[in-house]
């Protein structure tokens, strides 16, 4: 009897949701991943935070929209930065080209919008000359939707360079005519470590195939895990941890201030006022780690580190108290010195009203007892006053 084995392909991008802004706060807008998806269908949207459907093309251009790395391709940055390392040649032009463009390349993917801001930086990092990301006229691509990404990256980049103290030209794009992008084989030094990685993980797939074979035989049940309980996890944000890695190569010295539009970067400069009560919903829900707390000897200070924070907005609409905002600009210098900030500090009391622990050094209730006793004034005077109107009319 012919037995007939059901193999299905792994998708070309799986979602860590415990980075994804909408699975964490349901109040959360984002949509960076959908936005820039040129295939419809492929990117869905729901409480539980975003999917990707069997309608990917792996693309990648998702995965470099995302800022706080969530999602991620079967070919991960890693394995693209190794592929970079290996042609890179000092004091030369390293070129990335889309699949569509007449030119030979350094490498070249199916779509540039699959490059982090780490990826293209990667380059500079090991002493090219500069980087030019070849691309024919998107209008005619059946990806153009995810264009736009691409050249923000390309921007961003820009700014990095200038903030590094290095000319923003080291990274440009190159428009050039349509056709079939030529890869430039790497040196031959490179094949053979290429060649010795490939049967390290071969081997390595040899000898714990019997004992994954074991486990998917006799799987285990396990009880699902409560949300309350995901959410106390931070995931690594591998996209921004690789991006500190290249901008530490990037520059020897102390970086320059630059001032741009939060809006357009995915970094983000936080204030609180105060209306903040010390819940730490804001820590908890952010999906990076990027906000933590201190409580000593009675006093409270919520911290930022800037160089982790994405400028996803979650801690924004998650605050009930609408205590904490994004800036409208942010100075992204703060990547190349990683530090925690003091957003703000305030001693603790007791609500004399409910008893709950605020802060502050006034004799007013908190702010949930000062609402709710605003709504009983007005259903009192709405019956007193208006009701009283009404019955004479």
């Amino acid at each position: 009897m012919d037995k007939r084995v059901e193999i299905q392909a792994e998708a070309p991008v799986r979602v860590e949701n415990t980075l994804c802004a909408r699975f964490r706060c349901t109040k959360s807008q984002c949509a960076a991943c959908a936005v820039v998806c040129p295939v419809p269908g492929a990117v869905r949207l729901a409480e539980e935070g975003a999917e990707i459907t069997g309608a990917c093309v792996g693309c990648g251009a998702c995965v470099s929209a995302c800022p706080n790395g969530a999602l991620r391709p079967l070919e991960d940055d890693a394995r693209l930065a190794e592929r970079i390392r290996e042609r890179v040649q000092p004091e030369r032009v390293f070129r990335i080209a889309c699949a569509r463009a007449q030119v030979r390349a350094d490498l070249v993917l199916p779509c540039l919008s699959r490059l982090t801001e780490a990826l293209v930086l990667e380059p500079l990092g090991r002493g090219a000359q500069r980087v030019e990301l070849a691309a024919p006229d998107c209008s005619a691509c059946g990806f153009k939707k995810a264009a736009p990404q691409w050249e923000k990256v390309t921007a961003f980049c820009g700014a990095l360079c200038e903030s590094a103290g290095l000319a923003a030209e080291r990274v440009a794009s190159l428009r050039v005519p349509s056709g079939k992008a030529e890869e430039v084989s790497p040196p031959e030094k490179a094949l053979h470590v290429r060649r010795a990685l490939f049967r390290a993980v071969a081997e390595r797939w040899k000898a714990t195939g019997d004992a994954v074979a074991a486990e998917a035989a006799a799987p285990e049940a396990v009880a699902p895990e409560l949300f309350r309980d995901i959410v106390q996890r931070h995931s690594v944000n591998s996209k921004r941890t690789d991006l500190l890695q290249a901008l530490a190569a990037l520059s020897a010295g102390k970086a320059a201030a630059k001032v741009v539009l939060a809006a357009g970067v995915p970094l983000a400069q936080l204030e609180v006022d105060g209306r903040c009560i010390g819940c730490n919903v804001c820590e908890t829900l952010c999906p990076v780690g990027a906000l933590s707390h201190r409580d000593e000897g009675g006093n409270y200070a919520l911290e930022l580190d800037g160089a982790r924070c994405t400028g996803c907005r979650v801690c924004e609409a998650a605050c009930y108290q609408k205590a904490l905002h994004v800036r409208e600009t942010v100075d992204i210098s703060v990547l190349f010195e990683p530090r925690r900030v003091t957003l703000m500090s305030a001693s603790r009391r007791t609500c004399p009203v409910c008893g709950e622990s605020i802060l502050g050094d006034s004799s007013e209730s908190c702010p949930s007892c000062r609402v709710s006793g605003d709504r009983r004034d007005a259903i009192a005077r709405r019956f007193f006053v208006g009701g009283n109107q009404g019955d004479r009319s």
